[in-house]
Formats: structure tokens, sequence, C-alpha cells
């Protein structure tokens, strides 16, 4: 099965560390790539976390991935 990721634009959030953020919301996964091209695939992020992206309700991208993803005990895998 594929997974599909919804893209965020992180010029919305005017972040000075993420270049890119997809979300899957049906298999609670997060793909980040940050400026420098290190792109992450984070599995298990709660509900809430991602429903404060895909709602707007995240002021800051680069604090939301430190937050919700870096910090939060959340499994990943270096894809790039």
């Amino acid at each position: 099965m594929r997974t599909t990721f919804l893209s965020v634009n992180p010029s919305d959030y005017n972040s000075s560390a993420v270049e890119s953020v997809g979300i899957s919301e049906g298999s609670n996964q997060v793909k980040v790539t940050f400026n420098g091209g290190k792109t992450y695939l984070y599995s298990n992020v709660c509900s809430d976390c991602i429903y404060q992206l895909t709602l707007g309700s995240v002021k800051s991208l680069g604090k939301w991935v430190s937050e919700s993803l870096v910090n939060n005990n959340v499994d990943y895998l270096q894809l790039a």
C-alpha cells in the first residue's frame, strides 16, 4: 500500500530550518526535509500533533518539528 503525503508550505511559517513537510494523517507519519537536504520519516506521530499542523494552529514550523517530532520520542528513519 502506498502512503500519500499532503504537503505543508514552510513559507507559510517563515521557517529557516525546514525546507518541506509532508503529512499522512491515515498512517500518522510525517516526512520532513531540513534545509541542507536531510530528509526524515517520522512514524507514530500523535494525532493531536498532526491536527495542530493541519488546522493551522502552529505558529512556528521549526518549533513544531522540534517539540512534536524530534524531542517527542517519535520513531524516525533517515531517508536522505
